[in-house]
């Protein structure tokens, strides 16, 4: 049997993992109970990644429901900064920890985990996968880019004129089956019409990354329902 075609679209945490397993050094740690754990399934075994996804999980059973919850996202959350280190931490809940309204963002947010701390709220009962990866995407390069961000009214730079244009690629991430053919295909054409690839991103990008995103001189939008809102 052959996979040729993915047509199920997933609650908005399964987005916010495709970025997170798409980039080098980001970690996301989720706030979900035990049946929610199938991050392995989807990276390992679906899309056959060499490498286990960069996801830490709370995995509160029905006993822990008596108890404060929210001391078991802020020990997660400290034991996963601790244990990898990450650029980037990202927090956010899965749909059944929606309901228990702890709000690992806002906590991770009131701890000092020696990173960046990227909150994300995924409204899992009004919202899909394709807008949580678009939507933790968006988060991650205004959280990251904030200082860079020109004044409403600047008019933009001149391409310069004495070298070749430079572009960066955005959407392709993890769990897209066709990115990295897509990816090794788009900088062929890039480089046949005379253009440099700045950046791939969120595949393959670090957070350190992301910061020289306005080096290029424009972005390719390769992915819409994924890139659409950072490009904007």
């Amino acid at each position: 049997m052959k996979l040729s075609l993915w047509t199920y679209e997933g609650p908005p945490h399964v987005g916010a993992m495709r970025i997170a397993t798409a980039m080098r050094d980001v970690h996301f740690v989720l706030h979900a109970p035990q049946g929610d754990t199938y991050a392995d399934l989807l990276f390992t075994m679906i899309e056959r990644r060499d490498r286990r996804p960069p996801v830490t999980y709370t995995t509160f059973q029905a006993r822990d429901l008596g108890a404060d919850t929210a001391n078991l996202v802020t020990r997660t959350l400290a034991e996963a900064a601790e244990r990898y280190k990450p650029q980037v931490l990202l927090a956010g809940e899965s749909c059944t920890a929606e309901l228990i309204q702890d709000q690992p963002g806002a906590l991770a947010e009131g701890m000092d985990l020696g990173c960046a701390v990227i909150p994300l709220e995924l409204p899992a009962y009004s919202k899909k996968e394709n807008w949580g990866a678009a939507e933790t995407f968006y988060k991650m390069i205004r959280g990251l880019l904030a200082a860079q961000a020109p004044e409403p009214g600047t008019p933009m730079r001149e391409m310069p004129t004495d070298r070749r244009p430079k572009a960066n690629v955005l959407g392709p991430c993890a769990l897209a089956f066709r990115s990295r053919d897509d990816i090794i295909e788009i900088e062929r054409l890039l480089t046949l019409i005379g253009v440099d690839v700045h950046l791939i991103a969120p595949e393959g990008a670090s957070p350190h990354d992301l910061l020289t995103i306005p080096e290029a001189d424009f972005n390719i939008c390769l992915y819409p329902e994924v890139a659409k809102t950072a490009c904007s």
